[in-house]
């Protein structure tokens, strides 16, 4: 009775979500937070590309299946997808349902990219046997797996101690970098007031932080009206906003150079971080050359 249930529950949530084979639970998504991609095998379309899944299954139902993606980039953990004769057992795929399978992971971490790089690409996925090849021989018109599926990913509200509005963004976008103060641990920060809250920010030509540029040094942030965040009131007090457009603000980027990584602090008169390296918050730039 319990896996009626459950088929029945899982059935009714996928005619939710359009009948689609693959989808992601919950949407909207944060990148960081763990979700669960869902694969429903049985509204796959056998021989739109050379697959047969569906009928193998329904042959071999107690075969397992395996996750093989590619998007917004390959595995990051060890094996990655494995070999298409050999899935990797950290693909596998949990079965909830006949037809129905899942897996739960961070995106951030299972795909080894920043929020930015995956709401920009989605999620590009197939199922297949831990053998792609499998059943090769008999009579099945394709191979042991999915046609490809596209899994748009839409970026959740962020309720963070920092969110960074939009997600996905160019050189040339307004970006806005909110701050929570009532969720800041460091009790140098806390309590602040409204006149109380600057920012410090580095942006990088490249990943590797090699060439840096500053708009102010850490010093003389708080000297630098242009670098004060925005009090907000009402049931947002509490919170600040520094909204701005990176290839305006930063003046000092060389001609032909893009900005791929602005790194960032919250800074307060009166205080220093401790010496080491900053607690750096990182908004990553989209370069769409």
């Amino acid at each position: 009775m319990k896996k009626l249930l459950l088929s029945t529950c899982f059935a009714c949530l996928s005619g939710l979500l359009a009948a689609q084979a693959a989808y992601i639970l919950p949407s909207p998504t944060d990148a960081n937070e763990e979700i669960t991609l869902y694969i429903d095998i049985s509204l796959s379309t056998d021989g739109t590309s050379n697959n047969a899944l569906k009928a193998i299954l329904t042959d071999h139902p107690d075969d397992d299946v395996y996750l093989w993606t590619w998007n917004p980039a390959g595995p990051a953990h060890d094996g990655g997808n494995g070999e298409w004769g050999d899935s990797n057992e950290l693909n596998k795929l949990e079965k909830i349902a006949p037809m129905l399978y899942s897996i739960s992971f961070i995106p951030t971490e299972f795909y080894g990219v920043d929020g930015a790089t995956l709401f920009a690409n989605g999620i590009s996925c197939l199922a297949k046997l831990k053998d792609g090849n499998a059943y090769a021989d008999d009579g099945y018109n394709g191979e042991a797996k999915t046609e490809d599926l596209i899994v748009e990913v839409i970026p959740k509200l962020c309720d963070r101690r920092i969110c960074i509005f939009p997600e996905i963004r160019q050189e040339d976008d307004f970006v806005s970098i909110t701050y929570d103060n009532t969720q800041e641990g460091n009790p140098g920060l806390q309590n602040m007031g409204m006149d109380d809250c600057y920012i410090f920010m580095i942006a990088s030509t490249d990943e590797f932080f090699f060439f840096n540029y500053e708009v102010s040094p850490l010093a003389d942030v708080t000297n630098n009206p242009d670098l004060k965040m925005t009090a907000l009131m009402g049931d947002d007090q509490g919170k600040f906003r520094f909204t701005f457009i990176p290839e305006d603000l930063f003046t000092n980027i060389p001609d032909g150079d893009s900005i791929k990584v602005i790194r960032f602090v919250v800074a307060r008169p009166g205080f220093t971080y401790p010496p080491g390296s900053l607690p750096y918050e990182v908004l990553s730039i989209l370069d769409c050359e």
